[in-house]
């Protein structure tokens, strides 16, 4: 449940009714509510709408007519709050199974919500359902509303600066987002205010954000911050504990413990919505550690991406995962669990370097099994897919694996030719890209 003041109705008419029938229902004067603070004319002045009563007033009358702050000022009662907060939580879980039902219940919150936490809630699940349609311009519309006032803490701006940087992501606006992340932690560490979980929100996009660019060393860095941050390896699961429990202290009128709850599910379900970002960081530091020289670290946490982003429905960096760990399983001497990555890589389709690279990597495992054919046959299918949509070093690296191959079986006049055209269309796409010619040799 959300810490924030209750804020008073905007309408001071509403108020004073409201004020009056608690009063009324109590059977005290104006003068028994007003009396010692406060005089029968100040409450008359609220009651009748002409006056806003300041909060210490407002909680002068509540603790007269004992009811909680919030109820009088709102018009909800706290168990309202936390039903709304546990509501908002299950829309949380369920958005990417029934967009129609969470989309309700966040616009209720956004444009409805008297606690401003609730609103910013309601802004932040319409700003990624607009993700998930594929919309980053009303997505980061939206992630903007979810803001905080200027000068609140930085830990309330995490969540809506993540989102907003995700909305840029998806525009191709990487380098702005890394800024805007970067710009936030570091707020949050001069503030003196290191809330784990808000820093697992801006480090896991900033591994994502990293990655994107290119940039392998940053987003590994950035994972590996993230990962260490990560609590329950199934949030999910822990939110949808504390959200039964929740409940049933709710039904038990246990409102103290169930705003708890509530509160502890609302923090579980904040990493649950990193999930494919976790993956992401968990596949960065799998590259950063194979890179490393720990072919066995890389291949734990490519695992676990690869199994995340497949159960999570994320095909195309699934795949893009299952070949990368693929070539890690060939490092260790496992062509028995690369080829099935590698087949279903194939199998998709596609003329980008993942098909490439998969074609790539089966033509090495073939060469390995001592099979000159099969390596022949993939490794020219790898060379055709790089001449085609580069990158160049990896054209020039695929081209030397096919040449070696061919230079062993004696085809001198072949493996020539081949590393002609290779050389021209290296440079080619160096010319495009405006720098120099580079060849990498092959792992």
């Amino acid at each position: 449940m959300s810490t924030e003041v209750a804020v008073p109705d905007r309408d001071p008419a509403t108020l004073g009714l409201r004020l009056h029938a608690l009063r009324t229902a109590r059977g005290l004067t104006q003068r028994e509510l007003a009396e010692p603070r406060y005089t029968a004319a100040y409450v008359s002045s609220v009651e009748s709408g002409r006056r806003m009563p300041s909060g210490d007033a407002l909680t002068h009358f509540a603790d007269r007519l004992g009811v909680p702050a919030t109820e009088l000022a709102t018009g909800r009662s706290p168990a309202e709050a936390v039903r709304a907060d546990l509501a908002l939580t299950e829309a949380d879980r369920t958005a990417a199974s029934d967009p129609a039902g969470a989309e309700h219940v966040y616009r209720r919150a956004a444009t409805g919500a008297d606690d401003p936490g609730q609103v910013a809630r309601g802004w932040l699940g319409l700003g990624r359902l607009a993700l998930l349609q594929g919309d980053p311009q009303t997505a980061e519309r939206h992630f903007e509303r979810a803001e905080p006032p200027e000068g609140s803490p930085p830990w309330l701006r995490a969540d809506a600066t993540a989102g907003r940087a995700a909305a840029l992501r998806q525009r191709g606006e990487h380098r702005y987002a890394a800024y805007l992340l970067a710009n936030t932690r570091d707020d949050l560490v001069r503030a003196g205010l290191p809330d784990p979980i808000a820093l697992l929100v801006l480090h896991t996009e900033l591994a994502v954000c990293h990655g994107e660019l290119g940039d392998e060393d940053a987003a590994a860095s950035a994972a590996e911050t993230a990962l260490s941050l990560a609590g329950s390896p199934d949030p999910d699961h822990v939110t949808a504990l504390h959200l039964t429990v929740a409940r049933t202290l709710l039904d038990d009128g246990q409102l103290t413990a169930a705003a708890i709850a509530a509160e502890q599910a609302r923090q579980a379900i904040r990493q649950a919505l990193l999930r494919v970002e976790l993956a992401f960081c968990h596949r960065a530091r799998g590259r950063g550690r194979w890179t490393a020289g720990d072919p066995v670290g890389g291949v734990a946490d490519l695992t676990i991406a690869h199994d995340i982003l497949t159960s999570a429905a994320a095909t195309e960096p699934a795949l893009d995962t299952g070949v990368e760990l693929a070539e890690v399983y060939r490092a260790v001497g496992l062509p028995d669990q690369a080829t099935p990555l590698l087949d279903a890589a194939l199998t998709a389709g596609g003329d980008g370097p993942r098909v490439a690279r998969a074609a790539r990597v089966l033509g090495m495992l073939a060469a390995d099994a001592g099979d000159a054919d099969s390596a022949h046959r993939h490794l020219r299918a790898a060379v055709a897919h790089y001449h085609r949509t580069g990158p160049r070093h990896e054209l020039a690296a695929t081209t030397l694996l096919l040449a070696n191959l061919l230079e062993k079986q004696g085809r001198a006049d072949e493996t020539l030719d081949i590393l002609r055209t290779a050389l021209a269309r290296v440079e080619q796409l160096a010319a495009e890209t405006g720098t120099g010619t580079t060849t990498t040799s092959a792992r």
